[in-house]
């Protein structure tokens, strides 16, 4: 969601954790979460750090003894310093559930792959607009009407406008769902447009995992090469084969988000020249 919209909207903040089990409650906006949030990462991380190295300097020193020999009374301190460094270990891993709290939901880069560069660009407009019109019948009005615009490879195009206005419509058009009621629309003929819409990761097979469902989609020719990069691709678009492996777990147990991402590493994965 927005998180201008969310600033604005919201008075508090619900977090559901995975990893502790928990639901935690924040007074006031969005922001005031996510600072409070990256703040106590910060504090956990340098507080473990501290763990860390305490637990160090009392191994190097329970171990010393046991290396160079020592008295008694060296000894026996030298085991305490090992209970020591034991039960800091021991609290550590019990705080582990907090930190996997802190970053669960950290933000997973995405790489989207497209058509090569050079090849867009010597086909100049890949979709064009010529004069074009609409209307879904005769006795509707024109949705719109002398439409003129071209999409080149390096175009970065936001649609926006009251609902009811026609932007589904226009791309509809745009990727040839449509046809239009007056004028031309003109596409290369070696473009190839892949469209995402918020409907998309319905259509997933819940039973299907994201390596299987893109082995199926795209089977080229079954040999391991081929599924290294099914693999690559999946993880370029946020969906790790490890720690944690989402590409081996069935879509039915994957959240509405990741279903989405594996919906953009299919529609990604032919390298689109237009990406809707």
């Amino acid at each position: 969601h927005d998180r201008v919209f969310l600033d604005d909207a919201c008075t508090d903040v619900l977090h559901l954790s995975g990893a502790a089990k928990r639901l935690t409650q924040t007074r006031g906006s969005y922001e005031v979460w996510a600072k409070r949030r990256a703040e106590q990462k910060l504090a956990w991380e340098r507080d473990k750090a501290r763990r860390e190295a305490q637990i160090d300097k009392l191994e190097e020193y329970a171990g010393h003894g046991f290396r160079y020999g020592g008295s008694y009374s060296q000894i026996a301190k030298m085991k305490m310093k090992e209970r020591q460094a034991d039960k800091l270990r021991a609290e550590t891993e019990d705080l582990a559930d907090e930190y996997a709290a802190l970053v669960e939901d950290v933000e997973l880069p995405i790489t989207l792959a497209s058509a090569d560069e050079e090849e867009a660009t010597s086909m100049q407009n890949l979709v064009s607009l010529l004069d074009v019109s609409f209307r879904y019948s005769a006795d509707d009005p024109f949705l719109f009407e002398h439409a003129d615009f071209a999409i080149h490879p390096r175009s970065r195009v936001v649609l926006v406008g009251e609902n009811g206005n026609g932007k589904t419509t226009l791309v509809k058009l745009i990727v040839g769902d449509l046809e239009p009621s007056a004028g031309q629309i003109r596409r290369s003929s070696r473009v190839r447009v892949a469209l995402v819409n918020q409907h998309h990761a319905d259509q997933i097979d819940l039973a299907l995992t994201p390596l299987d469902f893109m082995r199926r989609t795209f089977p080229g020719d079954g040999s391991y090469d081929h599924d290294l990069r099914l693999r690559s691709h999946l993880a370029s678009c946020g969906l790790t084969g490890a720690d944690p492996d989402l590409q081996n777990v069935p879509a039915l147990a994957l959240s509405g988000g990741q279903r989405s991402r594996v919906c953009l590493a299919a529609v990604s994965y032919r390298k689109p020249h237009v990406l809707v």
